[in-house]
């Protein structure tokens, strides 16, 4: 830790670093979890007295209707305009041109020279059929300038840091791999009440997060629990309906209970009494879920592909 005094004895000067908040705006996420949670922690650090007290933390964030939460000692900015990309990648660097600038939901602007920048993978390369041409597009043009005009480049996995390096979207030298946690999922007492409005039965049922998006592989577990000799497991669908799913081109077993988005509450009691999480995915950067799974002692059947294994592995050596 730096001295917080200068040679007189009186406080030195704080530095200010700006937390891009822009993500606030939108669905909450994967990454966009992630990247309140690393905010949450910065603000509890502070508190604390470690490091980021030596900081004047400010948190740029859209000036209409949004999602972030109350901090003890970070100050949030209001910007007209915060929740566009025009605004992230045009005005955001001049709002924080006094000091460092940090941004967590993988889009960073180019034309700020001191910043750190996360980039949780690089599906939009691996799997590029899985987004739409204007999201895919917009990555592959800016996540690359973000990340390559950054400091620090942080990311999920040692296989996200590889595959970042293998797109030339971030320079190996200066990406660190920073593991997400998923102690979240313990923060909050299970519902129980899930299993009752879907007549689930402990032990008796697996769960999977539906998604038409390729990678996710989920057709393989729907043509496994189509078959006659898996009928008698209910398989509970987290995510989108039925008819979104099917719309997306997927047969989607007789049996198969949907249950819509859960809160953390019901999803702990839907990992915790569940037979097991099936993971098919080909390709991930982290991959959540499992680690939630196992925090909540639900068995997971997931495919060896991406940084499944690596997070797996590590979560297995940690219990």
């Amino acid at each position: 830790m730096t001295n917080r005094h200068g040679d007189n004895g009186r406080p030195a000067h704080k530095r200010t670093l700006f937390l891009n908040g822009k993500f606030y705006s939108g669905a909450v996420n994967g990454v966009h979890r992630v990247a309140d949670r690393l905010i949450r922690e910065l603000d509890q650090l502070a508190v604390d007295g470690e490091e980021p007290a030596e900081w004047n933390m400010r948190l740029l964030l859209p000036n209409r209707a949004n999602w972030a939460p109350r901090f003890a000692t970070i100050v949030p900015l209001p910007q007209r305009g915060g929740h566009t990309q025009f605004w992230e990648q045009a005005i955001l660097p001049f709002v924080a041109r006094a000091g460092a600038l940090a941004s967590f939901a993988n889009l960073a602007p180019s034309l700020h020279p001191a910043k750190l920048t996360m980039v949780h993978d690089s599906q939009f390369r691996l799997s590029p059929e899985s987004y739409p041409a204007k999201l895919r597009w917009g990555y592959r043009a800016l996540v690359p300038l973000g990340a390559r005009s950054s400091r620090i480049v942080l990311t999920v996995s040692d296989y996200a840091r590889d595959s970042l390096a293998t797109f030339g979207i971030a320079r190996p030298a200066r990406t660190q791999v920073i593991h997400n946690g998923a102690d979240h999922i313990l923060e909050t007492p299970a519902d129980d009440d899930v299993l009752d409005r879907h007549r689930l039965i402990a032990g008796g049922y697996a769960v999977i997060f539906g998604s038409i998006a390729r990678y996710k592989n989920v057709a393989v577990a729907f043509a496994a629990f189509g078959r006659a000799d898996l009928a008698a497991m209910p398989l509970v669908v987290i995510g989108p309906s039925r008819a979104m799913l099917e719309a997306g081109g997927l047969t989607v077993p007789a049996g198969a209970v949907f249950v819509g988005r859960v809160d953390d509450a019901a999803l702990r009691a839907l990992y915790a009494n569940a037979h097991c999480l099936l993971y098919p995915s080909r390709t991930e950067g982290l991959g959540l879920p499992p680690i939630e799974a196992m925090l909540c002692g639900c068995p997971v059947v997931a495919a060896p592909a991406g940084a499944i294994p690596e997070v797996c592995l590590l979560i297995c050596t940690e219990s």
